[in-house]
């Protein structure tokens, strides 16, 4: 098939495609080089060569620049993940497996993680959408195997469950950001599983 074959809305969203990893590219060399605080949009835009209007098409703030990078490597774990999901003898041994690699990430690059998590709470807290990334479809693959095997209630849609679910798992995130001397991640994740999974009732003490 020539190029001029080609429908020119497939055409379009390509070159939208290739423009966006152009900037990410771009973006992160800059972040990386001379830090995130001292990178303007300004300066991404002239050094990928585009116009400022073209950049602001595409990523409002330079923060949306850094969620969306994240949010790429984050869809490459869960596609390499999903598979290995099965091998595991139940839900908390998936769950804390699932959070102690996407934590590791998390280790790894924690100013990126943050901006990323900080973006995505400022957006719902304005009234934008929930949306979902690579982990989640990670989390709702381990609610489903959960409910499947009974582990997990069946009364309470999957969807919700795993909306708290990532809620929990990031709030703690940006609390161990904020400041990691005050909590221990994976003491805490464990912690955020085991109350997710039992609930908050103690079963070896008396009922009140």
């Amino acid at each position: 098939m020539e190029a001029r074959d080609i429908p020119v809305e497939g055409r379009v969203e390509r070159r939208k495609k290739e423009t966006q990893q152009k900037i990410i590219k771009v973006a992160m060399d800059l972040f990386q080089s001379q830090g995130f605080s001292n990178t303007t949009m300004e300066q991404i835009a002239e050094e990928a060569d585009i116009a400022r209007k073209t950049l602001y098409n595409h990523f409002p703030v330079k923060e949306a620049i850094v969620d969306d990078y994240v949010r790429g490597f984050s869809k490459e774990f869960a596609q390499q993940a999903l598979a290995t999901l099965p091998g595991f003898p139940d839900t908390r041994s998936r769950l804390l497996n699932t959070l102690d690699n996407i934590y590791e990430q998390v280790e790894i690059n924690p100013e990126l993680i943050g901006i990323s998590l900080g973006y995505r709470f400022k957006n719902m807290s304005q009234g934008a959408g929930y949306e979902n990334g690579g982990t989640h479809s990670l989390l709702a693959e381990v609610i489903k195997l959960g409910q499947e095997a009974g582990e997990i209630r069946q009364d309470i849609s999957a969807k919700l469950l795993v909306k708290q679910l990532d809620f929990l798992r990031g709030f703690i995130v940006m609390e161990w950001l904020n400041d990691s001397s005050k909590i221990e991640l994976r003491k805490e994740i464990a912690n955020m599983v085991d109350l997710f999974l039992e609930g908050a009732n103690f079963r070896g003490g008396s009922k009140i």
